[in-house]
């Protein structure tokens, strides 16, 4: 199979949580084309290559199919043009469904396949005559992994991420527990908070690279992880919840660090819920556990271990990429017995 993967063209900063995900698949795609027989590999960056080489580059390849990163940055009538020209399958790969389905629904209409991150999208897409693949994200061991960190980012409690609404809700009530214990929270909006004069101290209202979301996961007794409302930012009217943890699950668990997540219904396909990972469903619950696992140290780590190991075996972008390259070929060699 030859794939011709386009970038996203938002760059590579880690201004949005996402952004560092096109480095993580280029990387593993790369990988493959070294390793896997009969799979080649080529790509094209959108705005750090001029869009004048984007056809050359594919004439000159030859693919059988074309991936395009999230989107945005490729115009439709560009799209339109790639199929008339190349007539080779042409798909997009979503990565933050549910939360802007109404966006993707008419971001994906040129496209001939979807691929989002969520299984509860799926159906979405196939309603409007796209055939659709569910491909969670993953981790990229070489950046999320264990490593030794000095005291500054150590902490008993610890998150990373953007103050969407349900995290403020949460936070505000967590506020007398948290004062209790070295807390750390990390990432922008955090003035949301109403309890923000009395936690400031313990926030850092910007996000952070990857390499020192790393240190902190390592440094935390508990990474709390808590995922967000299926229509937080009203791009949802369709109000489809997720069921597919986010690419954080994956990225603390590979730091070999005890993580304590909102449930979600797939999280079970993933890990082994009370061994490998801890879930709560309320904030009743999120309160109970995290006193509950601060004070059983064992309990922490030999969880931690098992969702490592977990992890490195079957939550990597090199074994997604593997398993979507092999959904993408059966659906390459449909489309041309179909056109015999």
């Amino acid at each position: 199979m030859r794939l011709f993967y386009i970038s996203s063209g938002g760059g590579f900063s880690f201004q949005n949580n996402l952004s560092d995900e096109d480095q993580n698949i280029l990387e593993a795609f790369q990988q493959m084309a070294n390793t896997k027989p009969n799979f080649a590999f080529d790509k094209f960056l959108l705005k750090r290559e001029a869009q004048s080489q984007l056809f050359r580059k594919i004439k000159a390849f030859r693919p059988d199919v074309i991936l395009s990163f999230r989107g945005f940055s490729l115009p439709s009538p560009i799209v339109y043009k790639l199929r008339s020209q190349f007539r080779v399958p042409i798909g997009i790969w979503v990565v933050d469904d549910p939360y802007r389905l109404k966006t993707h629904e008419a971001l994906v209409k040129p496209y001939h396949f979807v691929v989002t991150q969520d299984s509860n999208s799926v159906s979405f897409y196939r309603k409007r005559g796209k055939m659709s693949f569910h491909m969670p994200l993953a981790s990229n061991p070489q950046k999320y992994k264990p490593v030794r960190v000095p005291p500054k980012y150590k902490s008993d409690i610890c998150f990373i991420g953007s103050a969407f609404p349900i995290r403020v809700h949460y936070f505000d009530a967590l506020a007398p527990l948290l004062l209790q214990h070295r807390t750390i929270i990390i990432g922008q909006w955090w003035g949301r908070l109403k309890h923000y004069d009395k936690l400031k101290h313990m926030i850092y209202n910007e996000p952070i690279p990857p390499n020192e979301v790393t240190k902190y996961y390592n440094g935390a007794k508990i990474v709390l992880n808590i995922h967000r409302t299926k229509n937080d930012r009203d791009d949802n009217p369709y109000m489809i919840p997720a069921h597919t943890p986010n690419n954080r699950t994956f990225e603390i668990s590979a730091c070999k660090s005890f993580q304590l997540t909102t449930w979600r219904q797939d999280l079970h396909r993933f890990y082994q819920v009370g061994q490998e990972i801890a879930a709560f469903q309320t904030l009743k619950g999120l309160k109970e556990k995290i006193k509950y696992y601060l004070n059983n140290q064992q309990e922490r780590e030999e969880m931690a271990m098992h969702a490592y190991r977990k992890t490195l075996s079957a939550h990597t972008y090199l074994v997604r990429l593997h398993q979507l390259t092999n959904c993408l070929e059966r659906f390459v060699l449909a489309k041309k017995q179909k056109v015999k």
